[in-house]
């Protein structure tokens, strides 16, 4: 394995400097483990105790099911993505729908009227993701009315940099544009005014120029599209227009592409020499008219177009459908905007759903940002037509442990909330005793080829032995026993039944005797007349394949309440529910449900090298406990680390880690309320660890100690250094001690005088 660290380490000297690990793979790199000098009387424990957080506190507050990738959040509302890459990750902007959320509250229908401000996402895996927190628009182009469905691209420029344009919404009124050098900002308002605004000289039959779409071409050339406000056939309120060289102007007059139906949600990409544009389609019957060589799109659905030659309105060819609104996918209907991206050679497709609403059990129209793999032949610059899953993505990574990682960098989290003041290393905190985060596909031993199955499909038939139904009953008015009932055809009950008692969770399991075909999942029946709700979490198939069902059922409507059956209007080979190596698919002339599964023959053989004396590091700050568990909330302990009166990020490690191979889901789970935490690593380095001894004078600011130390030295001048030349940027408290000369920058200057400060060639003042 790969180490960073040195051999010894001090961590809690005297000045307090601890250790730094630096790598340089992210717009976020250069993360550091740093030691703040721990106040005066705490200290330090590295504890392994067999006297875990009990499994009762551990939070079920989850809204993402935790075998699924989607939504991206289980925590934040977000809508109308889009995406950049850089350095190896991928950065999603989007509509902060929390913004409103937190304004209206839960059961508020979603106005967007509050939303003055952009999400921040990246990843370099797509399934651990970290939340940046948001632009805030309203702040940088104080002009605005709204921000919404941001669209953004990224150009080296004349002066060596990387710039960023992100173009977005103003409301309904037409479109702005920010700028940065980073794609995590600042950002700034190159224009201190709208590029679009509605009313302007070439948009008649356009009223409402939003939702912008921008692309570059392979000549460096930026385009940009926008429209919406005609509830028609045609003509199309779709605009198209060629960008100057600044990317700030234009360089063509508006022209219209005429798409039909189109509602929003302008997409622009550029494919083998061939511009592609996507809309979204409105709410209405699109069969008639529809004078185009491909089938009509279905209500609300993507629709793209392809024209080599895009300021040509004739130019445009129809190819029809390519994303089914969510609807029809399982999801609530919505709005419909997505973003297709290609990343680390496969293509993606982000859009969003109202699915973690409807987990939350709220009733307002909030979106959640999801993502699931996209079909495109770039030689044809054709586009196979798909929907959501709430599967999501595979890894197409594994997180190495090895090296310095966020903890923000997550795919699921329960009663947790987000400081992202330094958006490039923020941090998690814990809402309550028994709050989780956990991060997928971190290996220990063996490489990504041993254990990736993202190519293989289920395609083995195999029999059904046994359902079981893992439900929490919410609202019961008396002791009841639930019976459900699934049926393999042609033959007679397969039932199971549970005594309820009360709310809680429950386990029905029922015997199929390996039946292939089945007519139905099941409906169930309580006894006594007794009323009955309960959200049916997952059905487990064979013991072995866990797919999520996420419905809610009650004896108001005993027939499949949430349960796909065969009378749900299924299509022929439509997926009823699935998950890594296994999918139950409706097959039309059986007229049955029937499970298929992967080869197991070509399942990969897991890694058996096993990896010892392992030692755990975490930056934290607060007192209590957090445990790392392997698979599952409630899964085995790896290894627990204490800490208690901390007032500032400290470094703490256990050398008391279980032996560990191959790969696996990591659970942190915190044993009390408001503990932070910003990093973690294993190694098995040799670490040891001192007593702070003194503390120093903190009666006084000293300008240009950037990490706290309490001295101004050579480290203090790197961090200032990478500010001034954008290589890693630094916020509040840090920004304020930086800037020397209080002129609101961070540049060379004050580099120079904190250099000449630690230097001793300039005396402190």
């Amino acid at each position: 394995m790969k180490n960073n660290l040195k051999k010894i380490i001090s961590f809690a000297v005297c000045f307090g400097v601890l250790f730094c690990l630096v790598i340089s793979t992210a717009a976020y790199n250069n993360r550091d483990f740093e030691q703040n000098i721990l106040s005066k009387g705490s200290k330090i424990e590295s504890l392994y105790s067999k006297n875990t957080i009990s499994n009762d506190i551990i939070s079920s507050n989850s809204y993402k099911f935790e075998s699924n990738n989607n939504p991206i959040s289980s925590e934040i509302f977000c809508a109308d993505p889009t995406a950049v890459e850089y350095n190896g990750r991928l950065y999603v902007y989007g509509t902060n729908d929390h913004q409103q959320y937190e304004k209206s509250g839960p059961d508020k229908n979603n106005s967007y009227e509050h939303i003055k401000s952009l999400v921040v996402y990246s990843t370099d895996d797509m399934v651990n993701w970290v939340y940046h927190g948001v632009i805030n628009t309203k702040k940088i182009a104080p002009w605005i009315i709204n921000s919404w469905a941001p669209s953004v691209v990224s150009r080296i420029e004349n002066d060596g940099l990387t710039h960023f344009y992100l173009y977005f919404s103003n409301s309904g009124a037409g479109v702005g544009v920010l700028e940065a050098t980073n794609p995590l900002g600042p950002w700034t308002d190159p224009l201190g005014k709208p590029l679009i605004s509605s009313g302007m000289k070439g948009l008649e039959g356009c009223p409402y120029p939003f939702d912008p779409g921008v692309c570059i071409d392979e000549n460096g050339q930026g385009w940009l599209t926008f429209g919406g406000g005609i509830d028609s056939y045609l003509p199309s309120p779709a605009r198209i227009v060629k960008l100057g060289d600044d990317m700030l102007s234009f360089a063509s007059d508006f022209k219209e592409i005429p798409a039909p139906y189109f509602l929003e949600a302008s997409e622009l990409n550029y494919i083998n020499g061939t511009y592609v544009y996507t809309y979204n389609s409105d709410w209405s019957n699109h069969k008639t008219p529809w004078d185009y060589n491909c089938a009509a799109p279905s209500d609300c659905s993507m629709v793209y177009m392809t024209s080599k030659t895009p300021l040509d309105p004739d130019s445009w060819e129809m190819k029809g459908e390519y994303f089914k609104n969510p609807g029809f996918s399982g999801f609530d209907y919505s709005n419909n905007h997505t973003h297709f991206q290609k990343f680390k050679g496969n293509y993606y497709i982000f859009y969003h759903t109202l699915a973690l609403r409807k987990s939350m059990g709220i009733e307002g129209g909030y979106r959640s940002l999801c993502v699931d793999k996209l079909d495109v032949d770039e030689n044809s610059v054709t586009i196979e037509s798909t929907g959501g899953t709430r599967r999501g993505v595979k890894a197409i990574s594994s997180l190495d442990p090895f090296t310095t990682n966020l903890s923000m960098e997550l795919s699921n989290t329960a009663d947790v909330t987000f400081d992202t003041t330094d958006n490039t290393e923020p941090v998690v905190i814990s809402d309550t005793a028994g709050a989780w985060i956990s991060v997928k596909n971190v290996r220990f031993s063996g490489n990504d080829s041993q254990s990736d199955t993202s190519l293989l499909k289920p395609t083995v038939l195999t029999g059904i032995n046994t359902i079981s139904y893992d439900l929490t009953v919410t609202s019961v008015d008396k002791d009841t026993t639930i019976t459900m009932y699934p049926s393999a055809k042609g033959a007679d009950s397969c039932i199971g039944s549970a005594s309820i008692s009360g709310n809680g969770r429950y386990t029905i399991t029922c015997d199929l005797g390996g039946a292939t075909m089945i007519q139905n999942l099941g409906y169930f029946r309580a006894s006594d007349d007794a009323k009955v709700t309960f959200k049916l979490n997952k059905i487990t198939i064979n013991d072995e394949y866990i797919m999520e069902v996420d419905s809610k059922l009650s004896n108001t409507n005993e027939w499949g309440d949430g349960l796909k059956n065969i009378w749900s209007g299924l299509g022929d080979g439509d997926e009823v529910y699935s998950c890594d190596t296994a999918v139950l698919k409706y097959i039309k002339s059986d007229d049955a449900i029937e499970l298929f599964t992967v080869d197991k023959a070509l399942l990969p053989t897991p890694d058996d090298v096993v990896i010892e004396n392992l030692k755990f590091l975490a930056n934290v700050k607060g007192s209590g406990r957090i445990e790392v568990r392997l698979d599952q909330k409630d899964g085995e302990l790896l290894t627990s680390i204490d800490f208690e009166n901390l007032n500032q990020f400290t470094s703490v490690f256990t050398n008391k880690v279980s032996p560990i191979s191959g790969k696996h889901d990591l659970y942190f789970v915190f044993s009390n309320k408001d503990i932070a935490f910003k990093l973690w690593q294993f190694t098995d380095e040799e670490l040891i660890a001192d007593p702070v001894t003194t503390e120093p004078d903190t009666s006084e600011v000293l300008m240009g100690d950037i990490n706290g130390d309490g001295i101004i030295t050579t480290a203090d001048v790197g961090l200032a250094n990478s500010h001034a030349k954008g290589v890693k940027l630094l916020s509040g408290e840090r920004f304020n001690l930086a800037d020397i000369n209080k002129d609101g920058k961070i540049t060379t200057a004050d580099v120079g005088r904190i250099n000449s400060y630690a230097k001793g060639i300039q005396k402190y003042s």
